[in-house]
């Protein structure tokens, strides 16, 4: 099925649109859910966000403009937001769980407590706090998180440094080094 009669048959309501879209694009955004939801703690969401964003293709599909870009450019688009959205929910939620009820995989053993770590980080932006999280809470490598959420790994580099930078000066003014 071509994309043009997927995404009209979508605007019709028509199931056979989004089995369409699912067998031709279906791979692909589950692999990009896993991609971006890449830690055990994670794995749990992976069915729920792509419920979610098979829904959200299926009830916005009148909103798709092939001038802008392709199906699959656009339903890629769709699944990494809502996979990264959940991925910041899941970190949020982390900061509320108690450091006992954690697996022992996420344990924190760094002189600066989970709690001061997750606190300290709050200053920085919202994509700032994920690199920084992903970097010194999940171990990341930089070119992993430079492709789970998109950017170049230059990019994520000079962001943690100029992180470490400001949290450094954060702890001084508070008078910890």
């Amino acid at each position: 099925m071509e994309d043009k009669e997927i995404v009209a048959k979508m605007i019709a309501k028509d199931f056979q649109g989004l089995e369409g879209l699912i067998d031709s694009y279906g791979f692909a955004i589950c692999q990009t859910i896993y991609r971006v939801l890449n830690h055990p703690v994670e794995a749990s969401y992976r069915k729920e966000v792509e419920n979610e964003v098979f829904y959200k293709i299926w009830s916005n599909s009148s909103q798709f403009d092939s001038t802008k870009a392709s199906l699959k450019t656009w339903c890629l688009t769709i699944t990494r937001h809502l996979a990264v959205d959940k991925k910041r929910q899941v970190i949020r939620q982390l900061r509320e769980v108690p450091s006992e009820i954690l697996p022992e995989a996420l344990a924190w053993q760094e002189p600066l407590g989970k709690e001061e770590f997750l606190a300290l980080v709050a200053i920085l932006s919202p994509e700032d706090q994920l690199i920084f999280l992903k970097s010194f809470f999940f171990q990341d490598k930089p070119g992993e998180i430079a492709k789970d959420l998109g950017l170049d790994v230059a990019v994520v580099s000079n962001r943690l440094a100029r992180g470490k930078q400001k949290l450094r000066n954060e702890l001084l003014k508070e008078g910890r080094s």
